[in-house]
């Protein structure tokens, strides 16, 4: 299955750190080409130094804010500019914030929507089509387990990601004729930076975490096996499950209950 990468290339947003950063060095692995672009130009220079010398393959950087109104187009133009065929486009980009909506910050919340959700859509229909014309090709959107119920204290990330894991399924289904694959990584937590941004704990969620590492390569897996959505680890898969048996009005109070104990809510 890993001939799937060899000789292509992958663009990976959010490649500065965590998950993106995984994900970049086990598509090189792989034997992918690659276009890694974040904000952090200090990191991506040193992580294409890194996969150039012990890969041998291109690296190509790319730096921009996808959560601006102009970082998405910048990001576009400068692929396109590269004059490659992108076939593998993997949205990791994202963050999150925890607090109670009445106190947050609309101005960040928004930026949150862009990056989370608008960016990947309009980043796959500028790519998707030239997939399904060669009829080859995909799209990995690293969603989250946040995407399966509703979340008090963080409601606007886990309706972005349920946004994202709806939305990837659905294109999954429009493009499988066309020869074109569409998966969503749902991971639980994963210790990175992430926890730091959105000013939460993992906490109880521990006995779910995995890896960054780990969490990438069941998504790569997954994503090679044609899957259409991957839970990493077997507590989440649990946890999934039980979100989807329980009453809504139960599984969203007992969160609530718990989220709320974790970090910033105000």
């Amino acid at each position: 299955m890993r001939e799937l990468f060899r000789g292509t290339w992958a663009l990976v947003t959010g490649a500065s750190s965590g998950i993106g950063e995984e994900l970049a060095r086990q598509l090189a692995r792989r034997g992918a080409n690659l276009i890694i672009t974040a904000r952090s130009r200090d990191r991506l220079e040193a992580l294409a130094a890194e996969l150039r010398e012990r890969e041998r393959l291109r690296v190509e950087v790319v730096v921009a804010d996808l959560a601006t109104s102009g970082g998405v187009e910048r990001l576009r133009r400068e692929v396109d500019a590269l004059d490659v065929f992108v076939e593998h486009l993997i949205n990791n980009a994202g963050f999150g914030l925890a607090g109670g909506f009445a106190a947050s910050d609309v101005r960040v919340d928004l930026d949150m929507v862009r990056l989370n959700c608008e960016a990947p859509m309009v980043l796959a229909r500028h790519f998707a089509p030239s997939m399904a014309a060669q009829r080859r090709g995909g799209i990995l959107n690293v969603a989250s387990t946040a995407a399966h119920q509703p979340m008090p204290y963080m409601a606007v990330y886990g309706a972005t990601k349920a946004f994202l894991l709806s939305w990837s399924v659905a294109l999954g289904e429009e493009l499988r004729s066309r020869g074109v694959r569409v998966c969503a990584l749902c991971p639980g937590p994963v210790p990175t930076r992430f926890q730091e941004v959105a000013g939460t704990a993992l906490g109880f969620q521990s006995i779910a975490a995995l890896s960054a590492e780990e969490t990438a390569r069941r998504g790569l897996e997954g994503y090679e096996r044609g899957r259409e959505v991957v839970v990493t680890g077997a507590v989440n898969t649990v946890q999934t499950l039980t979100s989807k048996m329980l009453p809504r009005a139960v599984v969203t109070r007992s969160l609530g209950f718990a989220m709320k104990r974790m970090g910033r809510n105000d």
